[in-house]
């Protein structure tokens, strides 16, 4: 079983999409369903164990720039301007408190993300309709929506009568989106407006409807969000990319110039220390 790839769930017939998931509209049979939980893992969102503060505190800490502040605060207590170090001191306190308080709100929002996902899920299976914990809903499970329900994973519907679902996890949109299945959408077509699908963790507001499993897991829209949550390098802008490289190049010149100062007063006869560390 492939996950189709031509052209998107939501741009196939739903004949199309039974063919090339290998389902019906009695869905799948026991056996097939535990074959493929084991295949490709529980209907889940990845998690890591959240970074302590003392993690966090140290990757602060080892920034280009904020090393350069710490170098040049060193730098003005060996020269006895505490004024001036108790400054930069405080600078650096205050910037790693507010990164530190900055990774919390997005460790906070990807724990509200894992809440936004549904207990269980009414799935059929070899002809008869059962109540399942959503984990271990699988790619080609047929499910059952009713007013109320949480959808549980990526469905493209394959029924839908009177059907609305409020999807403003993912679109913002406040008004709740009237579904069709019967639709064949173009594969540019925007989130927002795929009539025909169904994400997890948006809310059945009115009707009955019912959909076939398309993905699972992290690899669903909400699985997505969380992905770049929770890898933070990778959502780094190049702005911020730019500015390490600035702040590294900063930090080498800043290190030799302070060599040269000490060399120089070193060399005149009049180290560039306090007293009663020459005396």
């Amino acid at each position: 079983m492939d996950n189709q790839k031509q052209l998107p769930s939501y741009s196939q017939t739903t004949n199309e999409l039974f063919s090339n998931l290998e389902t019906s509209s009695s869905g799948l049979s026991e056996p097939e369903a535990e074959r493929r939980l084991k295949k490709y893992g529980p209907n889940a969102l990845a998690e890591k164990p959240p970074k302590s503060i003392l993690t966090m505190l140290k990757e602060q800490i080892i920034d280009p720039m904020i090393l350069i502040l710490l170098g040049a605060a060193a730098f003005s207590a060996i020269l006895n301007e505490w004024v001036e170090a108790g400054v930069i001191f405080f600078i650096v306190v205050v910037n790693s408190i507010i990164g530190i308080i900055q990774e919390k709100k997005a460790q906070s929002s990807l724990a509200a993300l894992k809440t936004m996902s549904a207990a269980t899920a009414t799935v059929i299976r070899d002809g008869m309709e059962k109540i399942i914990p959503a984990s271990e809903l699988v790619i080609g499970d047929l499910v059952s929506l009713a007013s109320g329900d949480m959808v549980p994973a990526d469905l493209r519907l394959t029924q839908s009568a009177n059907l609305k679902i409020a999807e403003a996890s993912l679109t913002g949109e406040s008004i709740a989106s009237e579904k069709n299945a019967t639709a064949v959408l173009s594969p540019d077509c925007p989130l927002g407006d795929r009539k025909n699908m169904a994400y997890t963790s948006s809310i059945v507001t009115y009707g009955r409807g019912s959909g076939i499993v398309t993905k699972t897991g992290m690899d669903t829209e909400i699985g997505q969000i969380a992905g770049m949550l929770e890898n933070d390098d990778a959502g780094d802008t190049p702005l911020k990319r730019k500015l390490n490289a600035v702040g590294k190049i900063l930090t080498i010149i800043g290190l030799i110039i302070c060599v040269l100062i000490f060399a120089i007063g070193a060399f005149y006869g009049r180290p560039l220390l306090p007293q009663f560390l020459v005396a």
